[in-house]
C-alpha cells in the first residue's frame, strides 16, 4: 500500500462521521469494531477511546504493520474471496462479539461488492445484528456532473474519481446495493464538501458559485436527488432479511400512457360523475385515475368507489382510490403523483370535463414531442349553483363558453399570469420521479402555476390546437376563486414570481425574439403614453391662459361698469336698446 492513502483522523472528515455513526449505532453488548479495508487504521484510535477494541483487516500488510506498532490488532483478508475473509475475521474475534463493523473507502475498489454485503450481514447476524458503517465516495457531487458537461472526467491519485476505482456510487445505487444484500439504513452522518478535490479548473463558470450557470445546474442537481455537494456517503445499516425479486418497475411494460390525478372532497358528485364519465367515453383507454379522496368520511368513500363502478368493470379496473388525509389543495397532487405509473401525469379536477379527443390528443402529441409538456386548448364557462328536481344540490350553466387563454404556449406571458387551465396539459411523470419536482404544499392557490412554469423551463411545451378539455368557474360555491380570499391569491402570486425570480431561468428557443416584441410594445405605449402626457400638459397650459383672460376681462368689466362714464351714458343705452327692439324686423 502506498503512502498516498495514509490518512490522518481529524474532526471534519470522513473519519469522525464513521466514528460518530458507530458511537450512535454500536451494540453495547459488543466489545469489537472490525475495520475492513482499513488501510493505516486512521479510526484506531478514536474507537479505543470509546472503549471498544479495535481490529484491522486488509489485503495489504503495510498498513497492517503500522497498526501493530501502534499496539492494535490486525490480520489480512482478500475481500475477492468473501467466505474466507469472513471465516479470518471471526477466527480473529476468537469468540468476542462485534459492536460494529467498518467499511471505509473499500466498497469502490472492489467488483463484487454485493457479495461482499452479503457475507457480511451473515457475520453480522451472528454477532447479534451487528451494524456496519459504509463510507463511499460520491460520483454524482454537482463537481463532477458540472465537468462532464465540459467532457472532463479527470481521474486523480485518491478522491472522487481515484484512478484505482472499480465501481461508483450514487445515491440510488448504495441504496438498493445494500438493500438487496439485506442491509436497512439506521442513520446517516455524510460529509459534505461544496468544492470537491475535482473543484477544477478554477475559472470554469460551470464551478464558480453565484454564476448563472452553476446556479441553473445546483437547482436541477439538488431538486432531483440528495447528494449535490456530498463527497461522501457515510451510511450506518443493520442487517436484516433477503428482500424478495423486485417486481417490474413502475412506468415499465404495461405501464398506462397517462395519469389522471382528480383530487375531490365529494361535495359535488353530479359534476363528478360527469367528470368520470367523459374519461369513460375517451377514444384512447390507455389510462388509469388515481381518484384523491382529501379528507373523505368512510361512507363518502363508499360513495365515491361506487361512482367508479357504475362505468363497468372495465373502467372501475383502471380507477384507484387513495385516501388522503391533511394538508393543503396540493397534498393530493403529491400523493397521487407518487403513486403514479403513467409516462405523463395530468390534472383533472371533479368539476371539469374532457372531450372525447382529449387523452388521443396527448398521445400524439407525445409521438412528435416526446418528454415535452403536452398542452392543448381548453375552454372556461361560467356556471353556478342551483337546485335540480328531487331537492339535488346541482349546477346551472350561466354563460357561453370561452376561449379567453392563449395558443401556441407562449413562455414569457406565462411569467405574469397563468394562461394554463391543469386540465389542458400533462406533464411528463419523469419530471416527479427523476426530477424531483413536487407540487408546493405552502401554497394555498397557484400550485399548478408553480409546477407548470419549472416543468416548461425543462421540457419546453408540445402544443396542440385542439380543444379538449372544458374548465368550470364557479361564480359562487364552493371553488378556490371563492374559498381563497383575494389577499391568499395575491401572496401565492408573489410565492410563485419570487421562486421563478430566485434562479436562473431557462427559456425556449426563440424566446428574445418574444422579449423584444414585449419590450417594443411597451416602448410604444410608453411613447404614445408621452405624447398623450404633453397633449394634456398643453391643454392645461392652454386652459390657464384661458383662465387668465377671462378673469382679466372679469376684472375690466367690473372697472368700467363702476366708472363715471358708465353710470352718466345710461340712459343712452337705454334709448338705443328701445330702437334695436322698434327696428328690430318683424317686430
Amino acid at each position: 500500500m502506498t503512502e498516498r492513502y495514509h490518512f490522518a483522523y481529524g474532526e471534519a472528515t470522513v473519519y469522525a462521521s464513521v466514528v460518530d455513526l458507530v458511537r450512535r449505532y454500536r451494540l453495547d453488548a459488543g466489545t469489537v469494531v472490525a475495520d475492513i479495508g482499513c488501510g493505516f487504521g486512521a479510526i484506531a484510535e478514536p474507537v479505543r477511546d470509546l472503549g471498544l477494541t479495535y481490529v484491522g483487516f486488509d489485503v495489504d500488510p503495510e498498513g497492517l504493520q503500522d497498526l501493530e506498532q501502534r499496539g492494535f490488532e490486525g490480520d489480512l483478508v482478500d475481500l475477492g474471496a468473501p467466505a474466507e475473509a469472513v471465516a479470518t475475521i471471526e477466527k480473529r474475534l476468537s469468540g468476542r462479539q462485534l459492536s460494529a463493523i467498518c467499511m471505509i473507502d473499500s466498497l469502490e475498489h472492489i467488483t463484487n461488492g454485493p457479495d461482499v454485503l452479503r457475507h457480511l450481514r451473515v457475520l453480522a447476524t451472528s454477532h447479534q445484528g451487528a451494524p456496519l458503517v459504509l463510507a463511499v465516495p460520491n460520483v454524482t457531487h454537482l463537481d463532477l456532473a458540472a465537468k462532464l458537461l465540459l467532457g472532463r472526467w479527470d481521474m486523480t491519485p485518491t478522491g472522487l474519481l481515484d484512478d484505482t476505482h472499480v465501481s461508483f456510487f450514487s445515491p440510488g445505487r448504495l441504496g438498493s446495493m445494500t438493500r438487496q444484500a439485506g442491509w436497512a439504513e439506521l442513520g446517516s452522518a455524510d460529509f459534505e464538501l461544496p468544492e470537491s478535490d475535482q473543484h477544477f479548473p478554477a475559472g470554469a463558470p460551470v464551478l464558480q458559485r453565484r454564476t448563472p450557470l452553476h446556479e441553473l445546474l445546483f437547482n436541477v442537481r439538488t431538486q432531483a436527488d440528495e447528494g449535490a455537494i456530498v463527497n461522501e456517503f457515510v451510511r450506518a445499516y443493520a442487517p436484516v432479511a433477503l428482500p424478495a425479486d423486485a417486481g417490474t418497475d413502475e412506468g415499465g411494460e404495461g405501464a398506462p400512457f397517462l395519469s389522471v390525478l382528480m383530487r375531490t372532497q365529494c361535495t359535488r358528485p353530479e359534476t363528478l360523475q360527469e367528470a368520470l364519465l367523459s374519461l369513460a367515453a375517451q377514444t384512447s383507454q390507455d389510462f388509469e385515475v388515481l381518484l384523491l379522496a382529501h379528507d373523505v368520511g368512510r361512507e363518502e368513500l363508499f360513495d365515491l368507489q361506487h361512482h367508479a363502478d357504475v362505468f363497468g368493470e372495465e373502467f372501475a379496473g383502471r380507477v384507484r382510490l387513495i385516501p388522503v388525509d391533511g394538508g393543503g389543495r396540493s397534498r393530493p397532487l403529491n400523493v397521487g403523483v407518487e403513486a403514479a405509473r403513467g409516462r405523463y401525469v395530468a390534472i383533472l379536477d371533479d368539476d371539469d370535463v374532457v372531450f372525447g379527443n382529449w387523452l388521443e390528443t396527448f398521445e400524439h402529441l407525445a409521438a412528435k414531442h416526446p418528454g415535452h409538456v403536452l398542452r392543448c386548448s381548453a375552454v372556461e364557462q361560467d356556471v353556478e349553483l342551483t337546485t335540480w328536481p328531487g331537492q339535488r344540490d346541482g349546477y346551472a350553466i350561466a354563460g357561453r363558453p370561452r376561449c379567453r387563454w392563449p395558443e401556441p404556449f407562449d413562455v414569457v406571458d406565462h411569467l405574469f399570469e397563468n394562461h394554463s387551465p391543469p386540465c389542458g396539459y400533462a406533464l411528463p411523470r419523469s419530471m416527479f420521479a427523476e426530477q424531483g419536482l413536487r407540487f408546493d404544499e405552502t401554497l394555498p392557490v397557484l400550485e399548478d402555476w408553480d409546477v407548470l412554469m419549472q416543468a416548461v423551463s425543462w421540457c419546453g411545451v408540445a402544443d396542440g390546437k385542439a380543444v379538449t378539455a372544458l374548465w368550470r368557474r364557479w361564480r359562487i360555491g364552493d371553488s378556490s376563486t371563492s374559498v381563497h380570499t383575494e389577499h391568499e391569491w395575491l401572496r401565492a402570486r408573489s410565492a410563485v414570481i419570487g421562486k421563478l425570480d430566485s434562479r436562473p431561468l431557462l427559456l425556449p428557443a426563440r424566446t428574445v425574439t418574444s422579449l423584444q416584441d414585449l419590450h417594443n410594445r411597451v416602448f410604444a405605449l410608453q411613447a404614445e403614453c408621452d405624447q398623450l402626457r404633453g397633449a394634456v400638459e398643453g391643454e392645461r397650459r392652454h386652459n390657464a391662459e384661458l383662465r387668465s383672460a377671462a378673469d382679466r376681462a372679469r376684472e375690466q368689466l367690473v372697472e368700467i361698469r363702476t366708472s363715471t362714464s358708465w353710470k352718466v351714458a345710461k340712459p343712452v343705452r337705454v334709448l338705443g336698446e328701445f330702437a334695436r327692439r322698434v327696428l328690430r324686423p318683424g317686430s
